[in-house]
């Protein structure tokens, strides 16, 4: 018993412990480096943004109800989100990038609003690509959100209020920033755009953003070490 303590206390040992320790992060890490490489499996984006909350890794999914890979991906990031911990933010961006997608992405900032949208979100999906319901239009949306209380009128003062409009504006020219080509589209932490390719699974998708949610919390780790 003896013995066994001196070595704990032992410098040389205590430094070799170390040693494999980082040996072994470095080994993790240049295998992710491997897995996950810039220009194949994410870009760097040429125009980075600014995140919503700073001190917090930002994961943004941008998307259009009317998208069925965006419907499909919903269960995923549900998923996803769930596991995270503290420091990454998850916010998804109703991207109006072609002229009727527009309704839609003020009926996320509608819903928004009323504090309904963990439940209108999902139903709305559904709604449209399960139900094949035709809800395209600003009057077909406020029929659908009748059925969770929300009269035509109340619906119609918030579709076309200056705070959702302004929303609309802005998360389309976000997307314009990014030169997004499509949805979904995952932006991490305001500079990387992971890279969708056939073949690749969601699943698949969500491993590049943990593998860049990492790369940003190691990097502010070091920033703040150096502090």
């Amino acid at each position: 018993i003896s013995k066994m303590k001196n070595d704990t206390n032992n410098p040389i040992k205590s430094t070799l412990v170390a040693l494999i320790a980082l040996c072994a992060a470095l080994c993790s890490t240049l295998l992710q480096a491997e897995t996950f490489r810039e220009g194949v499996d994410y870009e760097l984006l040429q125009q980075p943004g600014k995140v919503e909350v700073p001190g917090k890794i930002e994961v943004r999914e941008f998307f259009s109800f009317s998208c069925p890979h965006c419907f499909r991906l919903e269960s995923f990031t549900t998923e996803w989100k769930a596991k995270q911990a503290d420091d990454v933010n998850f916010i998804m961006t109703p991207a109006a990038m072609r002229k009727d997608w527009e309704p839609l992405a003020h009926a996320y900032f509608v819903a928004d609003a009323l504090g309904k949208l963990e439940t209108i979100k999902p139903d709305l999906f559904e709604a449209i690509h399960v139900k094949n319901k035709n809800l395209y239009t600003q009057a077909d949306l406020a029929g659908f959100f009748k059925g969770y209380g929300v009269s035509e009128d109340d619906f119609n003062k918030l579709y076309n209020s200056f705070s959702v409009r302004v929303k609309v504006r802005q998360a389309t020219a976000l997307a314009k920033t990014y030169r997004l080509r499509g949805v979904p589209a995952i932006v991490v932490n305001a500079k990387y755009l992971v890279k969708t390719q056939s073949g690749k699974t969601f699943a698949d998708l969500l491993d590049v953003v943990d593998f860049l949610v990492d790369k940003e919390r190691a990097a502010s780790k070091v920033a703040l070490s150096e502090q």
